[in-house]
């Protein structure tokens, strides 16, 4: 991040303006919707001096850059760049339109709804691009969010005045922000609104105990992320997160919350269920709000299920919140549907874990509709292949793994079941799912497999 994004309450400061162009008459128009007094040199002919701008026909002087909180320039070379040394040496923040190497800040894309304001910017690499995220976020916004912050705005002191603690001035503003009383500002009935507001207030008795959930972080891709497990890693306090949890899904966490990492893989030493369970019970009764933050879905081989049970019987507020499990993700990526009428009517899921302790009766695996997706099922493609054959399946049963899926580096790789553990190594470390059944000639490796894969195959 070379520029760091601000909000400057430009009321009644003086700015400076250079120049004619269209993209300057823009930049004026945004000042003045800030309050500033604008100082435009170097005006447009037809433009006249009012109460909020003094137009000057000429080019400024060094001088004439006094007392400036901001300079904005687009007057062409070899101006600009005298305009900007004269800022620079003053100290004064100047902005040279499309010219960041002139600049010391930049004009963001603006989302204007009144109190709230989103910018949005790109490095002066591309206003375009921000223009186009502007007006997708835009269409987001509710129409009234800015008459609902300014409503907020006259209740803050108020609200400081009674609520004495961090936490319980926290809790109160996400029940307002998230519940009946934004629904009521956000529909048009404010004064219904602000009702529900003295109402909460008055009986404001706020729980500032801890909760834990136990949120499903999907296969990888954080565009995957359900819209209540984004809002439960945006309010917590404290995450412990596994090795599956991508740095995209961390990403999206609240900034100053605490990260503690819990994961282990294969063949390498991780911290133990049990210590997990203390430490996230351990952050829930110091009256946090903990997110057990698990890849793909809690409740499949997560784990999730014996978190919760530990949870409940130390009586700790828990909820669950799914994921895309892996099998669902990385399946659609690879265009391989899982189930399909008159082809597969059968779907099993397993873990690698239990084909290497011979924990699977395969025989009931053997039936040409069932889909078998084999969850760290690397180490034991030999075992799936030797248990799947001896209880009846064809050799030619098509096969896929699908390694590091919905990741930046996914891979895929598909041929006979009888050439499984020649397949299994060819996609690299990560993790990986095994596929076995029809469904796979539908999906799209197996339609555009390479020579090479036919030939294992």
């Amino acid at each position: 991040m070379r520029f760091l994004p601000v909000f400057l309450d430009l009321a009644g400061r003086d700015v400076i303006l250079v120049g004619a162009s269209e993209a300057i008459q823009n930049k004026c128009r945004l000042l003045l919707a800030a309050r500033a007094r604008v100082r435009w040199y170097a005006a447009p002919e037809d433009r006249a001096s009012d109460g909020t701008v003094q137009v000057f026909a000429r080019a400024p002087n060094e001088s004439d850059l006094a007392g400036a909180a901001l300079v904005v320039s687009a007057a062409g070379e070899p101006f600009d760049r005298q305009v900007s040394a004269w800022a620079r040496a003053r100290q004064i923040p100047v902005n040279v339109v499309d010219r960041p190497d002139l600049s010391s800040f930049i004009m963001p894309a603006i989302v204007d709804r009144g109190d709230v304001v989103v910018a949005v910017g790109t490095g002066g690499a591309s206003p375009v691009l921000a223009r186009r995220i502007r007006e997708r976020i835009e269409a987001l916004l509710p129409a009234r969010i800015g008459e609902f912050a300014t409503l907020l705005g006259r209740w803050r002191p108020r609200v400081t005045a009674k609520l004495k603690t961090f936490a319980e001035k926290r809790r109160f503003w996400e029940s307002a922000v998230d519940g009946k009383i934004a629904d009521a500002a956000l529909s048009g009935r404010l004064t219904d609104a602000e009702a529900l507001l003295a109402e909460a207030l008055a009986g404001a008795a706020w729980d500032t105990g801890g909760s834990v959930a136990i949120v499903g972080a999907g296969p990888g891709d954080p565009d995957l992320l359900t819209l209540k497990a984004l809002r439960a890693i945006s309010d917590a306090d404290i995450i412990f997160y596994d090795d599956l949890v991508t740095q995209g899904v961390l990403d999206r966490v609240r900034r100053d919350a605490e990260r503690v990492f819990v994961g282990k893989r294969r063949g390498r030493p991780g911290i133990g269920q049990v210590e997990i369970n203390r430490l996230v019970v351990e952050a829930a009764r110091t009256g946090k709000r903990v997110v057990r933050l698990k890849g793909g879905d809690p409740f499949v081989f997560g784990r999730g299920g014996e978190e919760l049970g530990h949870l409940r019987a130390a009586g700790i507020p828990t909820t669950v919140i799914p994921g895309i499990t892996s099998a669902l993700g990385c399946a659609a990526e690879a265009e391989l549907p899982l189930t399909l009428r008159d082809v597969a009517t059968r779907l099993t899921l397993l873990t690698g874990h239990l084909v290497e302790a011979g924990e699977v009766d395969w025989s009931g695996l053997a039936d040409p509709a069932t889909t078998i997706v084999v969850y760290m099922g690397l180490a034991a493609a030999a075992n799936i292949r030797d248990g799947l054959i001896r209880a009846g399946r064809d050799p030619a049963t098509p096969a896929a793994v699908l390694a590091r899926g919905t990741w930046a580096d996914s891979k895929s790789v598909v041929g006979r079941l009888d050439a499984l553990p020649a397949l299994a190594p060819r996609i690299g470390e990560g993790p990986a799912l095994i596929i076995v059944g029809e469904v796979v000639r539908h999906s799209a490796p197996w339609l555009g497999a390479s020579k090479l894969d036919e030939a294992v195959a």
